[in-house]
């Protein structure tokens, strides 16, 4: 991306200073740009929201305090992401919001579209340059990599797992998560965690992993993502367990990113 398109992108994530930014409206609009709306769009979304009904423009542009061609570029901004809805048409048109779960979709789309991208790897695996892509299979062998990589980690680090497949690691680490949480701990890792239901109130109710738990329904239970600083891994748990690791920058950078999205919406 070059120089111009980044300072362009910066902008864009700026809110506008008219925009009143005080107690919950505030947390609205940080949680709609923290999953990629511009800050104009983020303001007419929160608006939108926040009535719970269409509303004509000349409303939108009153309630949001924003230029009336900001809020026109917002509407097409929202419509195109499938977060609005024109209702009735010509003078009379309103626009309605529409769920935000769409932002959680497209933010699975990205993590699988990811391991997608993976899979593909792993076919050129044999001519990848060492120690761009590691293939593990058996749940033996993926226990003892996972070991290596908490004795690896640095002071200090962070792990971020996109679960679903949280119990499926419970029951394969089983008598290795003390010895596993210990580590952790030795090395003050940060982990956080977004499951679906059942793994999310076992790591805050029984486990004995400190960690920070949130759920979003629906993820599913076959495959787990963990991002760490220099690495990101997909362990896939059927048909068979295996661990897909990849060292690649760029490749934890948009999946760090995805994340932040994906927590900032969890519950």
């Amino acid at each position: 991306m070059t120089g111009t398109n980044r300072d362009t992108n910066r902008t864009e994530q700026k809110v506008p200073k008219n925009i009143a930014k005080t107690g919950e409206v505030a947390g609205y609009i940080e949680g709609a740009l923290k999953a990629g709306l511009s800050g104009k769009a983020a303001a007419v979304y929160v608006v939108l929201l926040e009535a719970g009904l269409a509303l004509p423009p000349k409303a939108i542009i009153n309630r949001s305090r924003l230029h009336r061609q900001y809020v026109y570029d917002a509407l097409r901004e929202l419509t195109k992401r499938g977060l609005c809805i024109a209702v009735g048409g010509g003078r009379g048109v309103k626009y309605q919001a529409a769920s935000p779960d769409r932002l959680l979709q497209d933010a699975e789309k990205q993590r699988l579209d990811a391991l997608d991208a993976v899979s593909r790897l792993m076919k050129l695996y044999d001519r990848s340059p060492a120690g761009v892509v590691e293939v593990i299979r058996g749940s033996q062998a993926v226990i003892e990599s996972e070991m290596e990589q908490m004795r690896e980690a640095k002071d200090g680090d962070f792990l971020d797992i996109i679960g679903g497949a949280g119990m499926r690691w419970v029951h394969i680490f089983n008598e290795r998560i003390p010895e596993w949480e210990h580590l952790r701990r030795e090395k003050n890792i940060k982990l956080r965690y977004i499951g679906v239901g059942e793994d999310v109130e076992h790591n805050r109710t029984v486990s004995i992993i400190e960690n920070e738990s949130r759920v979003i329904p629906g993820i599913g239970d076959v495959i787990s993502t963990s991002i760490r600083p220099g690495s990101i891994t997909f362990t896939i748990y059927v048909p068979e367990v295996m661990l897909v690791r990849v060292r690649n920058e760029a490749t934890v950078a948009s999946q760090r990113a995805l994340f932040e999205i994906l927590w900032n919406v969890a519950k």
